[in-house]
């Protein structure tokens, strides 16, 4: 079985690619048999999004395909000894890749979510497997930091899916990368909110409005810390608390114009308008916005450019790279996936605009 995207660019590194080839086999057959209602301890929320990536053979197939190729891309170029390596899944979540690495034998695996329900998860889902990582981290950058200052580790090696969209302040968490390690270190950041496809830009441009506008429903199975009322309304009610005696169009306009900052900014923001008139500068971007309270970002469109940039400034060699298609059930879909993973893979231009995710790669000595 051969776990890899089809028609795919990958480094040039066969032992890697067999290798990490041979541990998602392996894995594929673990979670293939695997029952998560065994395991009472796991949360709703993982039962749920974990389930559904083990949930027939097509969906894990595509699942370890993605997690295959961050792992590929972020070995790769790591010269010393599997066993030697540390490796870090950062925003793991269920904690996919963090088995992955561990299956390919990866000496040191630290998983690491900023949702403390979800290491827990994980972990159970890592014992239950004989795949668990060494270490489970909850928390962000900061307190990733402080525990690599306490075991005194390098952290050679970071990746992640659909993580980086999510973090409020990218340019914080790029900037402190370095900070993990005294020595090589490899990042390989994909994420699905991918602005240089035009269809996926539309579609979350959208999302985004809806989010803005629509409460939503606490469905089972999601994060108790989502927010589900419509985003205006939360921030118009943040302002209204603060009794500033503002009429109702002043207030209208100070939400607009908070749209994607942090609750004491929004208070900030609206008392300085009282006291001095002026109001806050609009959002860069015309439709991203965020939960004020706990900073997620809602599918965060950004410029992959500017991401590979904040690396480079870092003292990393950097590039944007185009994602890949995985397999699909329906014959038609299938070839329509073959051409355009050939075409992402024989131009990066083009490909970048027809991939369904981009990924930031980072090289640093």
């Amino acid at each position: 079985m051969i776990l890899h995207y089809k028609l795919a660019k990958l480094p040039k590194n066969k032992i890697i690619i067999d290798k990490i080839n041979n541990a998602a086999e392996t894995l594929f057959e673990k979670l293939e048999n695997y029952d998560l209602n065994t395991n009472d301890d796991i949360s709703d929320y993982n039962r749920r999004y974990f389930g559904n990536l083990i949930s027939d053979n097509l969906s894990l197939t595509q699942a370890l395909q993605k997690y295959s190729y961050l792992l590929t891309w972020v070995l790769t170029d790591v010269n010393i000894p599997f066993k030697k390596i540390t490796f870090m899944d950062y925003g793991a979540g269920h904690g996919m890749l963090a088995l992955l690495a561990k299956a390919t034998g990866i000496g040191t695996v630290i998983h690491n979510d900023i949702y403390e329900q979800s290491c827990r998860d994980a972990q159970c889902i890592g014992s239950d497997l004989d795949l668990a990582a060494n270490y489970y981290v909850p928390g962000d950058i900061d307190e990733v930091i402080n525990f690599r200052n306490e075991q005194n580790i390098d952290i050679n090696a970071i990746a992640n899916y659909d993580v980086i969209e999510h973090i409020y302040d990218i340019e914080n968490f790029l900037n402190k990368l370095k900070l993990l390690s005294n020595s090589f270190q490899s990042v390989f950041f994909a994420s699905g909110a991918n602005s240089l496809n035009p269809k996926i830009d539309k579609k979350l441009r959208k999302q985004h409005i809806f989010f803005e506008n629509n409460d939503r429903e606490l469905k089972p199975g999601r994060k108790p810390t989502d927010e589900t009322r419509a985003l205006i309304e939360v921030r118009k009610k943040i302002i209204m608390e603060l009794n500033l005696n503002l009429d109702l169009k002043e207030v209208d306009q100070l939400v607009i114009l908070t749209r994607g900052m942090l609750v004491d900014k929004i208070k900030l923001a609206a008392k300085n308008y009282k006291s001095t008139g002026e109001l806050p500068n609009a959002p860069l971007h015309p439709t991203n916005t965020c939960d004020p309270f706990t900073g997620n970002w809602f599918e965060h469109l950004m410029d992959p450019y500017h991401l590979k940039n904040i690396l480079h400034n870092n003292g990393y060699y950097s590039e944007v790279i185009p994602g890949y298609y995985g397999d699909s059930r329906k014959l038609s879909h299938k070839i329509v996936k073959l051409i355009l993973n050939m075409i992402i893979s024989f131009n990066k231009k083009i490909g970048l605009k027809l991939a369904p995710f981009y990924s930031i790669r980072g090289l640093r000595e």
